[in-house]
């Protein structure tokens, strides 16, 4: 079977969970199982495998990390010495390797990441300095950028530790990374999912991050509660096809004005445990006129006034409207179902 063909059947066998690319854990048995079938199948399922080697939910990270440490060249060795991490693994080229791993890389879940570079720091430095996750980090970023060259999939927990660890390609003169390793790297990124912890509520960052990220299809933003400027990474977009918010306890009328921007391209919105306060219309909404499904879950301080543009438009592409958790607005849509159904 052609190699594309068989990698596009195990691609399917692993993203169970598309949106956000998260492979399911029996996907990892059937891929290991395919490996042993023979060596065509092998190359092929290793392919898939690496493309995203960290899963959250599995605790063998740290061997992950140990097999790509080992690809680090000898001046990012030396480095690392220098700064204290003296017990690496022996350096190995993707010729002692049946394959180059790093080059297969394509989904980053950084945080998971992070934990497995401090489990490897616990399992295997016994006077480690104080910043070795963050080189160690560091300079596995910098293996992946140059041996990938690209990202699909990206989860983002610290967009500040991100930058830190040399991608701020722009305003850091004295990287060490070539920054067209980057920013080949973060363009090509499709599908985004940005998590509102402390470190990304810095009003400076988002703007930055948008900059560099600007080709995402569908863009998950969840547990933000203090970023004003979340908005500017929906409208930096050129070809939004669905959006995911989730968590979000303020500055709701921002993300739907911000909507607007994204009104040819946009087909599935999904709002989970939003507080609308204060929102304003869904006017934005309206002007998706290839809207395909709409998803309302568990949603507060949401009410009929904000959802009355949908009312009196029509969307000739849509599919499916789920609301749950919210009775008020559940009754509004089944008392004007005649209305709708005209429209």
């Amino acid at each position: 079977m052609i190699s594309e063909i068989l990698q596009e059947i195990f691609i399917h066998l692993a993203d169970t969970f598309v949106f956000n690319g998260t492979y399911d854990l029996h996907a990892y048995s059937n891929l290991y199982s395919c490996i042993l079938v023979n060596r065509h199948w092998c190359r092929n399922a290793m392919i898939i495998l690496w493309r995203q080697p960290f899963h959250p939910c599995l605790d063998t990270g740290h061997l992950i990390v140990n097999t790509l440490l080992s690809f680090l060249d000898e001046e990012e060795r030396d480095f690392l010495f220098s700064q204290g991490i003296i017990h690496l693994p022996p350096s190995l080229t993707s010729k002692t390797y049946l394959f180059d791993y790093p080059i297969y890389f394509r989904h980053l879940h950084q945080q998971k990441l992070y934990f497995s570079v401090e489990s490897w720091c616990r399992n295997n430095l016994q006077n480690k300095p104080d910043n070795a996750t963050n080189l160690l980090m560091n300079s596995l970023l910098k293996l992946i950028y140059k041996k990938s060259g690209q990202l699909v999939r990206l989860k983002l927990y610290n967009l500040v530790g991100l930058i830190r660890d040399n991608m701020d390609y722009k305003n850091h003169e004295d990287s060490t990374v070539d920054s067209s390793y980057i920013y080949k790297f973060i363009t090509q990124v499709k599908q985004l999912t940005i998590n509102g912890s402390y470190e990304n509520s810095n009003m400076f960052l988002m703007p930055l991050f948008s900059q560099l990220c600007t080709n995402v299809q569908h863009l998950c933003i969840e547990h933000f509660s203090i970023a004003k400027n979340i908005d500017c990474v929906i409208k930096s977009q050129t070809n939004l096809v669905s959006l995911e918010i989730s968590n979000l306890s303020g500055h709701s009328a921002s993300i739907i004005q911000s909507i607007l921007s994204q009104s040819k391209s946009l087909r599935n919105i999904k709002f989970y445990k939003v507080n609308f306060t204060e929102c304003c219309q869904w006017t934005s909404i309206a002007f998706c006129k290839k809207l395909e499904m709409l998803e309302i879950y568990d949603c507060l301080n949401l009410n009929s006034f904000m959802v009355l543009p949908l009312l009196t438009t029509k969307f000739p592409l849509l599919k499916r409207v789920s609301i749950l958790g919210n009775n008020d607005l559940e009754c509004w849509i089944k008392n004007n179902s005649s209305i709708i159904e005209r429209n």
